[in-house]
């Protein structure tokens, strides 16, 4: 741990916030931390991490904010400390925000930010506390409403629009110590891809686009614009898509940031390193199957949504499709055509 004090002994108001889940989910808790300083711009923050790759998120999205005080380990420090914090905070997925403790008499010092904490807490007891389990109940309450009010998850992380949440960008920066390694690579034009199917699976996620179609859409892009690579991106245990000019698997998000900042157009199935490129500024090209446009999509994106079934992510506890097929039929209905189709038209515009 660091010499420095921890927030809640500097005397401001201090937050605990906590960071779990996945890459695309620590990339949207970046657009709540930034609300908490929007809201008190003098408050000091101590990020909590449940899982030692949290701590790699936080560091490529969080480091570079002044407000940020220590990156922790959950397990180490938060139950020791947590209730010595002005309030402690968890954005559980693209979901909902949920509070461990809040010491009114500290947030007094912060009128914004106490009118902020109740009205959250309001909207929870409303809307989020009554479902059980929150981890799929929630979600689906508000994948099935977001369908019928046309709202993504962002209005879900506002608590409803009574939070200041202006847009959907969320602000992630580049490290410009990686921006020699990036020019080393000499990637020239190109864009990105990335599987989403772990070796070390047993079962595909219904959300995932076929591997023999991804092999398929890099072909048509290769034999239509020979000029353009393709880069494929993600964790160390992601499959290799068959003939991409680049493989980036596993290596460091400050590189990867880098690599998918600069691209021509990333894409793949719903995910992290949607809403991680997104958050980018690179444009993406997202299939929805099992994981609902309505709901996940950006406005700036071109999102193509499969007209097969309806979609089940949270009705289906292992995230597996509800219909037991090896392939959804979702997925394979989105073909590497529409895709490359959708790849033309966008590269008619932009090159």
């Amino acid at each position: 741990m660091s010499e420095k004090n921890f927030a809640f002994e500097t005397g401001k108001i201090s937050i605990a916030f906590g960071l779990g889940y996945g890459l695309g989910d620590s990339v949207v808790a970046k657009k709540i931390f930034d609300l908490l300083i929007e809201v008190e711009p003098s408050c000091v923050i101590d990020i909590f991490c449940k899982e030692p790759r949290h701590h790699d998120f936080a560091k490529a999205f969080f480091s570079d904010s002044k407000n940020l005080n220590l990156i922790l380990s959950h397990e180490k420090f938060y139950e020791q400390h947590v209730g010595k914090y002005s309030l402690s905070v968890w954005v559980v997925g693209t979901h909902c925000i949920m509070f461990d403790g809040a010491n009114v008499e500290h947030l007094k010092k912060s009128p914004a930010l106490l009118n902020m904490a109740l009205q959250i807490q309001d909207y929870n007891n409303r809307m989020v506390k009554d479902f059980k389990p929150l981890g799929f109940s929630v979600p689906l309450r508000n994948v099935c409403i977001s369908r019928i009010l046309n709202k993504n998850f962002f209005w879900f992380l506002s608590c409803g629009g009574v939070l200041p949440i202006h847009d959907e960008h969320v602000k992630i920066n580049l490290s410009p110590a990686y921006q020699r390694d990036f020019k080393k690579l000499k990637l020239g034009k190109y864009i990105t891809i990335y599987s989403n199917i772990n070796r070390q699976a047993t079962r595909l996620k219904s959300k995932t686009w076929p591997m023999k179609y991804l092999v398929e859409y890099v072909a048509l892009v290769k034999e239509n614009f020979p000029d353009i690579q393709i880069v494929q991106c993600g964790g160390q245990e992601e499959i290799k898509i068959k003939n991409a000019d680049r493989y980036f698997l596993g290596v460091d998000l400050e590189l990867t940031k880098y690599i998918l900042a600069n691209s021509l157009l990333h894409v793949g199935c719903e995910g992290g390193l949607i809403h991680l490129a997104t958050a980018l500024e690179t444009t993406c090209l997202v299939f929805f199957g099992s994981s609902d446009w309505h709901y996940f999509s950006y406005e700036r994106n071109i999102n193509i949504a499969s007209s097969v079934c309806e979609p089940c992510m949270y009705i289906a506890v292992d995230y597996g499709c509800v219909l037991e097929a090896k392939e959804p039929p979702c997925m394979l209905d989105i073909t590497p055509q529409d895709a490359f189709k959708a790849t033309l038209d966008w590269l008619k515009n932009k090159t």
